[in-house]
């Protein structure tokens, strides 16, 4: 599928002159990393012995606008990405969530990583992520550039804005424990409506995710409108996503449409990815999904399939990728991982190119964040409340929207 996501044959003698010229392997595999993420597809990775197997604060960052930015500011993010990064004008990158009792609280914004500028060390992790949006790739730098080895604290220079809206600058330390830890599965209201997140599709340990959510809908079902946030759940088995989409449709819908490579050779097979009603009855109320560029894989799957379903998609696009992943073993130890499939959602949208784009764009600002205001959820909360007629869930909702 290298084709497809954008592959360029002279990208290899680019790097067959920087690795001949590359002093040892270490520094030979890193640039194979580099080559291999040029095509922003998170299924294809390169792996290699030693590569370093770095941990993550207990906080999680994201790229936010600043108050003064524009819609078409905001739009010139959410295209195919460039080689090197751009200058995040009018981005800042800001604590979205955060352990308690910790020196860092939500909505601070970064300045300075381990001494560092925080735009140089976005550039420096920028040719090491993947994404298939501009925007998506900067929030992938962004957590990037705060990982490191475990026994190495992070210190940070932060803006903080305080209850009297002065600011001031802060340095802190942070321990790399392996990032903040969610429940897969929660619920909670707010403004009298529902919203369940799922952060994985993976089975909980004390409770299996299909049956809890089951019973979750169910303490929901005759509420009006409900919303589930699936932001930054990077996926896990498509047959779970499969069965909560099938508690929100009538009759079957297709999910997903792959076509998918006969290797060796480079014809293409086509599989429809089909999703049917699981009873014994169905959620009929508004439903909006929160999405994000962290929505990888079986997200995708579910985001595909719920905007079939009806479901309004707010916030900003997913990840986009292909899929299919097929091994291929290299000699001195190495392995890439390589899609082989190209697959087409809601509607027959190429994910790969740009993602599952939101009915309703809702990009977080760095104001809101301050403030306590989720964007994408309070955008969501309106439209789940509003009462156009055209808006009623009696037919799929027309992808793309604005």
């Amino acid at each position: 599928m290298l084709e497809y996501a954008g592959w360029k044959n002279e990208w290899v003698e680019e790097f067959r002159n920087q690795i001949n010229a590359a002093t040892n392997v270490s520094d030979g595999f890193w640039l194979i990393d580099e080559l291999v993420c040029r095509l922003d597809d998170y299924h294809t990775k390169f792996f290699w012995p030693g590569k370093p197997q770095w941990k993550s604060p207990p906080i999680r960052v994201e790229p936010v606008f600043t108050a003064e930015a524009t819609i078409s500011e905001h739009a010139k993010w959410d295209v195919r990405p460039t080689l090197k990064m751009p200058m995040p004008d009018k981005i800042a990158i800001a604590v979205i969530s955060a352990q308690t009792n910790i020196a860092v609280q939500i909505g601070d914004e970064i300045l300075e990583v381990d001494g560092v500028s925080v735009s140089e060390a976005l550039s420096r992790s920028w040719p090491h992520v993947t994404c298939s949006s501009m925007f998506g790739k900067l929030r992938g730098a962004a957590w990037r550039m705060l990982q490191g080895p475990a026994e190495n604290e992070l210190t940070l220079k932060i803006r903080r804005r305080s209850q009297n809206a002065t600011k001031e600058i802060l340095t802190t330390t942070l321990p790399r424990s392996g990032g903040l830890t969610e429940s897969i599965l929660s619920a909670y209201e707010e403004n009298e409506i529902p919203i369940i997140r799922i952060s994985a599709w993976a089975n909980s340990r004390a409770e299996e995710l299909v049956p809890k959510f089951d019973s979750t809908l169910k303490r929901f079902r005759e509420r009006p409108g409900l919303i589930l946030d699936v932001r930054g759940n990077g996926g896990g088995e498509d047959d779970l996503a499969a069965k909560v989409v099938a508690r929100f449709i009538k009759e079957p819908v297709i999910a997903s449409i792959s076509f998918h490579r006969m290797v060796p050779g480079v014809t293409f097979e086509r599989s429809v990815e089909k999703i049917a009603p699981r009873g014994p009855w169905y959620y009929e109320g508004r439903v909006a999904v929160l999405t994000d560029e962290g929505c990888m894989s079986a997200t995708e799957h579910f985001v595909s399939g719920m905007a079939e379903a009806g479901a309004l998609l707010c916030g900003t696009p997913t990840s986009g990728a292909c899929g299919w992943i097929r091994g291929v073993n290299l000699p001195g130890g190495a392995r890439l991982n390589v899609s082989q499939t190209f697959p087409l959602h809601t509607g027959g949208m190429p994910s790969p190119l740009m993602g599952i784009a939101p009915h309703i764009s809702a990009h977080r600002t760095l104001a809101d964040l301050q403030a306590g205001k989720d964007t994408a959820l309070f955008a969501a909360m309106s439209w789940i409340k509003s009462r156009d007629p055209l808006l009623e869930r009696k037919q799929p909702l027309a992808p793309f929207a604005r």
